[in-house]
């Protein structure tokens, strides 16, 4: 059976337009129930289906709860299931829960619980009823109808059908609000009741009690201490956020602007909005909680800019002082609570004393204010709970602290302190009501010891929303059968270019597995070189829609930690079938070019699918070895030979184009070595730079510009490309403040100049001056993102350059879908649709973004374990003044790479404890000037200058970042 429904659009040039749907109803849907045997018939044979484990049992939550002490099937709605998935993810809350697919749909759009209810399809007795495709269950939406009626309708008659359907055993529909939940219950036979009222009725329900989320964000009342009362305007600490219908127009008129909130890494009572205001992009600052108005970091926000009066240069960038805004918790009986208003308006004004600075004011910059959360950054957060001042055992209110600095604190509510303290917990953010200092939020689970090596790796991984799951029974089904002693077969071969007779070679750092690159030169006489990039054919092994595809997909990327790597496909293809291991037969992609030796032009371009035998897989030190060895007169140290000679050429080429040369942190490896002591000791490898490294560089950037411009070529709409748009001027206005302040000028008018500008940075008396201005150059560029060719525009150089490679188009090979540029007959439908390949990138970019910060934070992690493990408990340590902030030092340890904060107004350098403004007073701060000076030595330290530190693990301080465990102290110079 199937009907027609149509609806009417305005589209965005003001047309209106008729969607035609069509509706196909169903009469064998099964019930879930195991057992039923009117529904036996519509069983599912295939175990595979990917949202269903088992079917429901009869014996389904008996005696599980006191409230519906009988057999009975519980049938959340949507506000229940969104607001509530850690309760019902619980294993305490039991099996046997039926998911209206009017509610799957709906859910979608909550990351977080959208996945964790997918978790649970797969390994709990959850059970996806298809209520919409149902002939019985489904119906038209009536016209006096709202669209959130329409559903709650939808749920309730469904919740009718299976009550009558079922006979003996209970449905009960649970909602969130214990208002409605006995309002109607007389229409019908199933159970209402609210969620909270059902989990109170287990028989032991502390653990579920503490995962009921505090949804409620009502400005007009306050529910306190079981008391409900009138909030008054002198109550609220907030500004009411707008209706989201005034938002929208006056986004659309100009008067507020709409972006993502990023907080402070620093200082979370800081942050800046990225909007987009005359196609450039601009940094709108956002200081102090007011103006900040419960925005949490990576929420999409509106914001509105403050008069120009109000706007101020950066000379406010302070590092907050978390145990005194820790102190300013929100108790309505503290005797203290004026002393504390002052000292939190200090906080949120973050304006240092007069005297303390010279201050030489820049061109102030933009400011603003959030007036609305057009969505909220909905995910969980690590960190540990505050010990409290005095502990009773009444007391259940608790202060999170996350290990997240750029997120606020949070009020949780949990009657199990005494199991979870000292301990890294999961807390999600449930509401922010304008009465309160901090958001409201519930405890959901506990991951581990903190200090722990694995606790504080899970920490990261779930911090950064890695997924790191082991790979399911379906995923696994998709390998080839022979496992690893799988080899292509003489079908394999077909349409493919054979270079197994090549002296291809693969280039990797120490340790790599996954060579998904390798690389052959030949010379073709006549100063004419045929150089081959070739690429694992991984689309070999991953076919569209199959289960290790959506796994694939879904991961995005493989993450590389300090001590592991996270992997986007199962071992089996990663580290051996699609690993260019050498003296295997390998499926691959192969970019074949004709280059002239002496001038790099490139004559002509091919792709196409091939197989080829690897000669050897080298590491970068191996290969330029082989270079180097001039007796070695080999194929493959000649073939490495010529590629070097010309990677210099198209490298020259490149910079004098414009392309940058930028630099983060240097790359380190830790290494575990035996020690008596518990732990193991780390040793430090630190990345050599040799010319191989960038000779890899060279050809993986020229193949992926020759991807990018066929498979533009091919699909003009329809092509993954990657872009790096131009920084906005004001971007710079602190790395030229920076260069001024140690005598130098930098232009960045364009690419080139700024490259130029770079390349005139040099100090004899300190070598690593011209890294750390790179490093700040980075900082100063926004990140280069993947987008759809036809979501952009019809002109390349205007939309798809790429400013830091100074490239009209570009991409990368591996990401891309070449094959199908010469094969379209093979093309995958969803590649046919601009949505959703703009979907797909937006998904990767936050994955890549996500990986990238995953593994900066392993580095830190396993920096600050080497400072722990120490034998002597202490490391002596060369630093960098990279940062001058109102109240610290932010010092970069090149060997370590990482950052460390000296604070002014911690103790001091011999482990006192002074007050705040006693150590303050000792410090004379000007940032625009680049300097900091000791008052009473006359000792000065400008950015950039060379430190001695002393790092150390500070002794039973629980904090929730490790980061802030560590104490540092200067030696060199030595502040008396």
């Amino acid at each position: 059976m199937s009907f027609m429904f149509s609806s009417y659009r305005r589209t965005k040039k003001g047309s209106i337009i008729r969607i035609v749907r069509e509706r196909y109803l169903r009469d064998d849907i099964h019930c879930g129930r195991e057992k039923c045997a009117e529904c036996k018939r519509f069983k599912l044979a295939d175990k595979d289906f990917s949202v269903i484990s088992e079917y429901l049992v009869d014996s389904a939550r008996q005696s599980l709860n006191k409230l519906e002490p009988n057999a009975h099937y519980v049938v959340p709605n949507f506000e229940t299931l969104n607001n509530q998935i850690d309760v019902i993810a619980d294993p305490e809350f039991g099996n046997d829960v039926i998911i209206l697919q009017t509610i799957w749909k709906r859910i979608k759009s909550n990351i977080n619980a959208y996945s964790k209810l997918k978790e649970l399809f797969s390994s709990r007795r959850f059970y996806l009823f298809d209520n919409e495709f149902f002939r019985k269950t489904f119906r038209r939406r009536q016209p006096e109808e709202t669209i959130d009626e329409y559903n709650d309708n939808l749920c309730r008659e469904a919740c009718e059908w299976l009550q009558n359907h079922f006979k003996s055993i209970q449905i009960v529909y649970l909602i969130d609000s214990k208002k409605n939940s006995n309002s109607d219950s007389d229409k019908y036979h199933f159970q209402i009741h609210s969620i909270e009222d059902y989990v109170k009725n287990f028989h032991n329900p502390i653990g579920l009690l503490d995962k009921l989320s505090a949804n409620n964000d009502n400005d007009d009342y306050n529910d306190k201490d079981g008391k409900i009362k009138k909030m008054k305007k002198t109550d609220f600490l907030y500004d009411e956020h707008l209706p989201l219908h005034k938002v929208l127009q006056q986004i659309k008129s100009g008067q507020l602007h709409k972006g993502c909130y990023h907080s402070n890494r620093y200082n979370f009572l800081q942050g800046t909005v990225t909007v987009m205001i005359n196609n450039e992009e601009m940094n709108i600052h956002i200081d102090g909680r007011s103006n900040i108005n419960r925005a949490i970091n990576e929420d999409i926000v509106a914001v509105e800019i403050l008069p120009e009066s109000e706007w101020k240069s950066s000379t406010t960038d302070t590092v907050l002082n978390e145990e005194l805004i820790a102190d300013m918790d929100d108790d309505d009986n503290d005797e203290n609570e004026q002393q504390k208003e002052s000292l939190m308006m200090d906080v949120d004004q973050q304006q240092p004393k007069d005297e303390d600075k010279k201050t030489m004011l820049l061109k102030p910059k933009p400011y603003g204010k959030i007036v609305a959360i057009i969505r909220r950054n909905c995910r969980s957060f690590c960190g540990v709970l505050r010990e409290p001042k005095l502990l009773t055992r009444t007391l259940t209110n608790f202060l999170f602290i996350p290990v997240d600095k750029r997120i606020p604190f949070v009020r949780i509510e949990t009657r199990q302190y005494e199991q979870i303290r000292g301990r890294k917990i999961l807390v999600q953010i449930d509401c922010w009501p304008r009465d309160s200092r901090f958001p409201k939020g519930h405890y959901s689970r506990v991951i581990g010891e903190s200090g722990d090596k694995e606790t504080e790796t899970n920490v990261l991984l779930l911090e950064h929303q890695i997924p790191h799951m082991e790979f399911s029974a379906q995923v696994l089904n998709c390998l080839p059968p022979e496992g690893e002693h799988w080899i292509p077969k003489p079908e394999d071969f077909l349409d493919r270019k054979d270079f197994r007779r090549e002296c291809i070679v693969s280039v990797d750092p120490p340790g790599c597995t996954d060579i998904d690159d390798a690389l052959h030169c030949k010379d073709l006489g006549d100063n004419q070189l045929e150089v081959g990039v070739h690429i694992a054919d991984v689309t070999h092994f991953i076919r569209p829609g199959t289960a290790l595809d959506r796994e694939a997909s879904e991961r995005g990327t493989t993450v590389y930690l300090a001590d592991r790597r996270i992997d986007m496909v199962p071992g089996l293809l990663s580290s051996n079938l699609c690993s260019l291991i050498s003296n295997r037969e390998r499926l691959s992609f192969s970019c074949i070019w004709k280059i002239d030796a002496k001038t790099g032009e490139i004559r002509k371009t091919q792709f196409t699918k091939s197989v080829i035998c690897s000669r050897a897989s080298l590491t970068y030190s191996e290969a330029q070895a082989r270079i180097d060895d001039r007796e070695d007169q080999g194929e493959i140290a000649q073939s490495l030979r010529r590629l070097n000679c010309l990677a210099k050429i198209l490298r020259a080429k490149r910079i004098e184009k414009g392309a940058l040369v930028l630099a983060s942190a240097n790359e380190i490896r830790f290494v575990e070595v035996e020690s008596e002591t518990a732990e193991n000791e780390l040793i430090i490898l630190e990345k050599q730079a040799l010319e191989t490294n960038s000779m890899i560089e060279e050809f993986m950037l020229l193949a992926n510009i020759s991807v990018a411009q066929k498979i533009y070529e091919t699909f003009p709409e329809l092509s993954v490309l990657r872009r790096h748009p131009k920084p906005a001027q004001s971007n710079f206005e602190e790395l030229i403040q920076a260069a001024k302040n140690r005598g130098f000028d930098i232009n960045v008018s364009d690419g080139k100049s700024l490259s130029e500008s770079l390349n005139r940075i040099h100090d004899p008396q300190n070598e690593h001056l011209n890294l750390l201005f790179r490093m700040i150059t980075t900082r100063c560029m926004s990140q280069a993102l993947y987008f759809c060719s036809g979501s952009l525009g019809s002109d390349p150089n205007l939309t798809f350059f790429h400013y830091g490679l100074a490239s009209e188009i570009y991409t990368h090979f591996h990401i891309t879908n070449t094959s199908h540029s010469i094969d379209f007959e093979q093309q995958s439908p969803e590649f046919l649709c601009k949505r959703k390949i703009s979907d797909i990138c937006q998904h990767i970019n936050q994955r890549n973004m996500n990986a990238r910060r995953a593994s900066r934070s392993s580095n830190e992690l396993y920096s600050y374990l080497y400072v722990r493990n120490s034998p002597k408990k202490f490391c002596h340590e060369k630093g960098y003044i990279f940062t001058i902030k109102n109240n610290a030092l932010v010092i970069f340890i090149m060997h370590l790479s990482f950052e460390v904060v000296y604070m002014f107004d911690d103790a001091d350098d011999n482990g006192n404890d002074q007050s705040t403004a006693k150590n303050k007073d000792c410090w004379l701060i000007d940032q625009e000037n680049g300097y900091v000076q000791h008052k009473p030595s006359g000792i000065r330290l400008r950015q950039f200058d060379p430190v001695q530190v002393e790092l150390s693990i500070k002794p039973s301080i629980l904090q929730s970042n490790f980061k802030k465990q560590i104490n540092v102290k200067l030696i060199d110079p030595k502040i008396d």
